[in-house]
């Protein structure tokens, strides 16, 4: 994946201008820790985060159809396969445990879609 690519920049949570900046203070998808903490700008080119009050409020509009395609098929599958076998009957709670773990990396890429819609990159940085 190219570092000028957008998918690079979300995926690797990097700064959306200038795809080196880490956008949380905690690198990582899978974090337990300052789970959404951002510093105020971007530590390599200085891009300011804080757009304006209540910008990452969206965010919940982008990790909603992100849950809706990944969530309802999970379900539909488990409900329908528990019938069929045992072993989705024992396996069905793990896989629940799962998606509630799939809940932080969700919120920290919502975060970044929003910033990478917003800000376009700038290889000068």
């Amino acid at each position: 994946m190219k570092r000028a690519s957008k998918w690079y920049g979300i995926l690797k949570l990097k700064c959306p201008r200038c795809h080196i900046g880490n956008l949380f203070s905690t690198p990582g998808l899978i974090v337990f820790k300052d789970i959404l903490k951002m510093p105020d700008r971007c530590s390599h080119c200085k891009q300011s985060y804080k757009l304006e009050p209540g910008f990452y409020t969206a965010a919940l509009w982008i990790s909603y159809p992100i849950v809706l395609i990944v969530f309802i098929p999970v379900l539909l599958v488990g409900f329908s396969l528990d019938s069929m076998n045992r072993f989705f009957k024992y396996m069905y709670p793990l896989i629940i445990l799962f998606s509630f773990m799939f809940q932080i990396p969700l919120m920290r890429i919502a975060r970044a879609i929003l910033l990478h819609m917003s800000i376009d990159y700038s290889p000068k940085g």
